[in-house]
């Protein structure tokens, strides 16, 4: 129960109106990470956005129909988009939050690291992803979603995370 109160004050923390996914956060882990990829893209600023912010997910999709409800909802004056690329340097060159999915892992280093001359944030939930570059790690740590961050990694990408967001991380790299 304490998990779940803990996933609903950080909802409301971050002012979501997706505040349902997060309550369901012990029972769909997707529908959480979601939630959490959306509203941290509320507190991000993108160089290369120009009215829409189009969400990928690179290699296996864990999400399901999940990602479909965030398809068209707004991100300050930009819309989120989702697409699901075929490649890499299609994600790079489309996207400005690339999902990397587990099935991607052994790629995770090399696409970070061209992710950053792109200006793409990265996100995967390997663990250890945050350490090798990628720019949110997302995990389930106490049966309830948490976060480690790559600082560095968003600054050479041109992303800035608002103060509030980095806050809530459980680490900073």
């Amino acid at each position: 129960m304490a998990s779940v109160r803990y996933a609903l004050s950080l909802c409301l923390a971050l002012g979501l109106a997706f505040a349902p996914a997060c309550a369901r956060a012990q029972a769909d882990e997707y529908t959480a990470k979601a939630a959490f990829i959306y509203n941290i893209a509320l507190f991000s600023s993108f160089a290369n956005a120009s009215g829409v912010v189009r969400l990928c997910v690179l290699g296996r999709d864990p999400f399901g129909s999940v990602l479909d409800a965030l398809d068209g909802k707004p991100l300050g004056k930009a819309r989120l988009t989702i697409a699901y690329p075929r490649s890499a340097d299609e994600a790079l060159a489309l996207c400005q939050i690339v999902f990397i999915g587990a099935s991607e892992a052994d790629d995770t280093m090399l696409l970070a690291e061209r992710a950053k001359g792109a200006g793409v944030m990265t996100v995967a939930d390997v663990d250890g992803a945050a350490r090798r570059g990628v720019m949110l790690e997302l995990a389930v740590a106490d049966r309830r979603i948490a976060f480690d961050f790559n600082a560095t990694a968003a600054r050479a990408a041109g992303i800035g995370l608002s103060s509030k967001v980095l806050r809530l991380a459980r680490a900073i790299h």
